[in-house]
């Protein structure tokens, strides 16, 4: 079943709303780009403290630029709005009618444009010029600019150094927050998530899919995360409307293919903010998030900042119950060894049982995964990062075990013992599977069918 993935914000950080989110949810997320360090470190502690196995994405604020207004700016239709960095262009000040709004980062590299917009696509500018720390535009309608909203410019490409610097310098701020896994913004190739892999082995790492050049590398993006997140604002606003069915349909079946957890973000339930049902719109793009396989559904806004955040949570959990997955019948097969052998096939022969897997490094998840998601998935290992990733799988339950031991039997027999009401609560029988004799590079080569009576003494 797809989870949820709640944004926890100023209406729900308080523990007596935070205990009733993680009712519905055992991941939550945290938006770096908004709050201080010391909420962030509040509000992680208090979820640990309310479920210690509850995991926490934090979201990096990357490179795209900002506004960095710190009051509503009312832009008329027609209106130039000067977009610059660090300091105002003085040649373009004479015009008095015209709106100057700082930005956070630099400008990223575009050729020629026609339009560019703000806050993810939704208010758009025709192109008039641009400098070296400008871009200038003509508001295409009437709106209010709220603060901190992101600058799109099609085309763009983001500097990897930067992004890196960026990534570093905000991870090695976060340290005593509390947080399972980090959300990389605006990933366009495989190089920067090298590198963070390197200097974090143990860190999970969920690329978030935002731009034309995430969508080029796209193959090379999911190999290297342990995760992928399709931000659909961004991402329309940055490729165009037109492209954006199309590279989802992408973005999903190299996802689902490679068994890498998928989560659909941006504007899920937006008009709920202030209504009391979604729109039409909302539920079937819902419907079509559970149709690519979809592991999580992100919530922003509506349980962030929206005063009907509980009853966005209980709408959304009762649609996922009543939704069943069902695969795409395309699916991407361009040049990706899974080393389809006897073992792998068996487990796509295994339809609605559930599974128990003991792994050290976690390969055989992926393997799994990319086979059947519609499976319920017990998860043990003693690897910290192996559990991190699974809790973002939809229908997986992991659990941190003590250091595996030389003889694993009576090891897996106490460990599933302690969880049989939980494992066997819909089935009365499980697969076992395991590493019986490890080799380098092995996966997992024992397949055993357990009943819940044996667990019984």
């Amino acid at each position: 079943m797809t989870k949820i993935l709640p944004t926890i914000g100023p209406i729900s950080d308080s523990e007596n709303n935070l205990r009733k989110v993680l009712k519905f949810t055992d991941t939550v997320r945290l938006n770096g780009s908004h709050n201080n360090l010391n909420w962030h470190i509040k509000v992680s502690s208090l979820i640990k403290k309310i479920d210690s196995n509850c995991k926490i994405l934090i979201d990096v604020p990357g490179v795209k630029p900002r506004t960095e207004n710190l009051d509503n700016i009312e832009i008329r239709k027609n209106q130039k709005v000067l977009f610059f960095f660090k300091k105002k262009p003085r040649q373009l000040t004479s015009d008095l009618n015209k709106v100057f709004v700082k930005i956070s980062n630099p400008l990223p590299y575009f050729s020629k444009i026609k339009l560019f917009s703000v806050s993810d696509g939704n208010y758009i500018f025709r192109f008039t010029k641009k400098g070296k720390n400008y871009l200038e535009g003509m508001s295409l309608q009437n709106f209010v600019l709220l603060p901190k909203k992101g600058l799109n410019v099609p085309g763009s490409l983001y500097s990897d150094k930067l992004q890196l610097k960026v990534y570093l310098n905000f991870i090695s701020k976060i340290k005593k927050v509390k947080f399972d896994a980090v959300g990389l913004s605006f990933i366009q190739n495989d190089n920067v998530l090298k590198i963070l892999r390197k200097k974090y082995p143990q860190l999970t790492l969920i690329s978030k899919i935002e731009n034309l050049s995430g969508i080029k590398n796209i193959e090379k993006i999911v190999k290297a995360s342990d995760a992928i997140m399709i931000d659909r604002g961004d991402l329309s606003a940055e490729i165009g409307n037109n492209q954006l069915y199309n590279s989802i349909i992408n973005i999903s079946n190299i996802s689902n293919y490679l068994g890498k957890p998928l989560i659909m973000a941006t504007e899920n339930l937006f008009s709920m903010q202030t209504n009391s049902s979604p729109s039409k719109s909302e539920i079937i793009s819902l419907a079509f998030s559970n149709q690519i396989q979809s592991d999580q559904i992100m919530l922003s806004d509506e349980t962030a900042t929206s005063k009907n955040w509980l009853k966005i949570l209980y709408w959304l959990k009762d649609f996922i119950s009543s939704s069943n997955k069902f695969n795409m019948s395309k699916r991407y097969k361009n040049n990706i060894d899974l080393n389809n052998n006897i073992f792998n096939n068996i487990f796509k022969s295994l339809e609605n049982t559930t599974l128990i897997i003991f792994t050290k490094k976690g390969y055989i998840i992926n393997k799994i995964l990319s086979s059947k998601k519609k499976n319920k998935f017990f998860v043990f290992s003693d690897n910290k990062k192996v559990i991190n990733q699974s809790f973002f799988s939809a229908n997986c339950t992991a659990f941190l075990t003590k250091r595996f031991p030389k003889n694993m039997e009576s090891f897996i027999f106490n460990n599933i013992k302690k969880k049989k009401k939980l494992i066997f609560k819909s089935n009365l029988s499980a697969f076992l599977t395991y590493v019986n004799y490890p080799k380098k590079g092995s996966r997992a080569n024992t397949l055993s069918l357990i009943k819940k009576n044996i667990f019984n003494n």
